[in-house]
């Protein structure tokens, strides 16, 4: 590969999951938690392919490594979460953790490697300082070791989109910059994404993002998990129970602390999910208080899976987004491949980069 080919990729770095997508890796999604090479050494990670989790150093901390990978959620010890709100992009483990998920969007060689990268910040966020801390982790010149390969890559540009577009530029257009959804290109969008730590609310028309209809609260899924294992703890302070723990068991009715004990989660369960539920509705209910003036109305976010139910009852003909998971990274993607080319866009691409947010 020339070294003076120029990468593309989408990255969503949730609190929950980091989800990216490149020319080179078509779709990444791996929990926002890292182990210390120490703390991976005391697990057992015997039969899983290797590919699963890597090791990684970058030249921000020499000496220390670090294990991610899909199997991170596996580790029974301590594992080092991006999860915040307050000062997220300038935290240590989020700065390691976007260096690593940039590093694994590209499979070849040593590099250097130039890249142009588009990623998306909640809509609160959009057009404040917050936008430029994202930027100042991700562009400039990073060095990677994984698996004791060295990688240098240049970040050449970092685009911040509000995150919700992304899933509408990924029903909008295709892999090759094709539009495949014409009506979405004149259409009044409301989009809800539920993450981990947040839900964002977006209205989007014409592809432009309109600041009255943004509101982002910090509520997400991550809020159901941390309740019903505060419970649990509660009934059995030796259960042990975390967020992580309980989301690995969350189809159950019964939290399955160890061999021996078990805890009953049902009712609580619904009655936290229906409380979170509520409580996210109501506050859409205030911010778009006539939801009509919407073409179409989306739902998407790795909290779809939760909630969905809820929305349905809510707003009977939502739309929900079938790869809710990787639908922003891909978008940002899509988006990238247009904002890279050199050459003259036809009219309707000018159209996306002329309305984007």
């Amino acid at each position: 590969m020339s070294k003076n080919k120029l990468i593309v990729m989408g990255i969503d770095h949730g609190n929950g999951y980091f989800k990216g997508y490149s020319d080179q890796v078509k779709g990444l999604v791996y929990p926002s938690r890292l182990l210390t090479r120490d703390s991976a050494l005391r697990e057992d990670f015997a039969g899983l392919n290797e590919e699963i989790i890597n090791e990684f150093e970058s030249a921000l901390y020499e000496g220390e490594r670090f294990v991610w990978g899909a199997s991170v959620d596996k580790a029974k010890g301590r594992s080092l979460s991006t999860y915040t709100s307050e000062d997220r992009y300038s935290q240590k483990h989020y700065k390691l953790l976007s260096q690593f998920g940039v590093a694994s969007l590209i499979q070849e060689g040593v590099g250097p490697f130039e890249v142009f990268l588009v990623t998306g910040c909640p809509p609160r966020e959009k057009g404040t300082k917050r936008e430029n801390e994202i930027i100042n982790v991700f562009k400039g010149t990073h060095i990677v070791q994984i698996n004791d390969d060295d990688k240098i890559i240049h970040v050449k540009e970092c685009k911040v989109l509000s995150q919700p577009l992304g899933s509408i530029l990924d029903l909008y257009i295709d892999e090759q910059g094709n539009i495949i959804r014409e009506e979405i290109g004149t259409s009044y969008i409301g989009i809800v994404d539920i993450g981990s730590g947040t839900t964002d609310f977006d209205g989007i028309d014409s592809l432009k993002t309109i600041s009255e209809d943004r509101h982002t609260i910090p509520i997400g899924v991550h809020e159901i998990y941390q309740r019903l294992a505060d419970f649990i703890n509660s009934e059995t302070p030796d259960a042990n129970a975390t967020p992580k723990s309980v989301e690995l068991q969350f189809d159950n009715d019964v939290y399955q602390a160890s061999r021996r004990l078990a805890i009953p989660i049902k009712e609580i369960k619904q009655k936290i999910v229906r409380e979170t539920a509520e409580y996210i509705i109501n506050e859409l209910q205030i911010r778009w208080r006539n939801r009509s003036k919407f073409d179409l109305v989306i739902l998407t976010g790795g909290g779809v899976k939760i909630l969905e139910p809820w929305f349905k009852q809510f707003i009977n003909d939502i739309h929900i987004v079938d790869d809710y998971q990787l639908s922003n990274a891909r978008g940002f993607y899509k988006l990238g491949l247009l904002l890279s080319k050199d050459a003259d866009f036809s009219e309707p691409k000018k159209k996306v980069l002329q309305t984007r947010s």
